[in-house]
């Protein structure tokens, strides 16, 4: 991925405080320079347009999930700790930038441009198939129920997602990080085997 200039950093920065307090419809270039206090035209040089921007934000997250599924396959720990790792790096993550997670978590933000959807389809895919993978080892080393991957899967995304946007409506009034070690705690009980059975 190439630099990032600190002037592109406070134009994306402007582009997910809009998001986040008008909604994606707010987001023009025009409104991005009143928020930076520049003209549009100096916008237009660092960022063909605001589809470029919400790239930009897209690659920045894949950049640092990249980072993670390195951390997690390099990671020689069992097999719920990977997941372990992933789940609570993803609320670890929101909870630094919130934002993040209303832009990564509305796919319907980015139907009407297939590029972009296809780069979230992109690093959604790699997370599905280090959790895949993972649950698949767990199986293999008796340490994760014998259900089917797929399952168990859309249960760990689906509840770390429905958490997430739960904090986002309720206008971040929990302690994201907190939960999300509580719902660790309740999926870790669900899908693990206990030593000794």
């Amino acid at each position: 991925m190439k630099v990032i200039t600190a002037r592109q950093k406070e134009i994306i920065a402007a582009a997910l405080a809009i998001i986040s307090d008008q909604g994606l419809q707010a987001l023009t270039i025009e409104n991005i320079a009143a928020r930076v206090g520049f003209s549009g035209a100096a916008v237009y040089r660092h960022f063909r347009n605001k589809a470029q921007i919400l790239s930009t934000v897209i690659d920045l997250f894949a950049s640092s999930s990249a980072q993670l599924l390195a951390e997690i396959n390099a990671c020689d720990c069992e097999s719920l700790a990977k997941v372990q790792l992933f789940v609570l790096d993803r609320c670890r993550t929101f909870a630094g930038d919130p934002v993040l997670a209303t832009v990564m978590f509305a796919e319907n933000l980015f139907q009407n441009d297939p590029q972009l959807a296809a780069k979230i389809h992109q690093v959604l895919g790699s997370h599905r198939r280090l959790l895949l993978t993972t649950i698949r080892n767990g199986q293999r080393q008796k340490a994760i129920h014998n259900l089917p991957a797929e399952h168990l899967f859309i249960m760990i995304m689906g509840s770390l997602r429905l958490l997430v946007m739960q904090w986002r409506v309720s206008g971040y009034s929990f302690d994201l990080m907190r939960a999300g070690k509580k719902l660790w705690r309740s999926i870790e009980t669900l899908i693990s085997i206990p030593k000794g059975d």
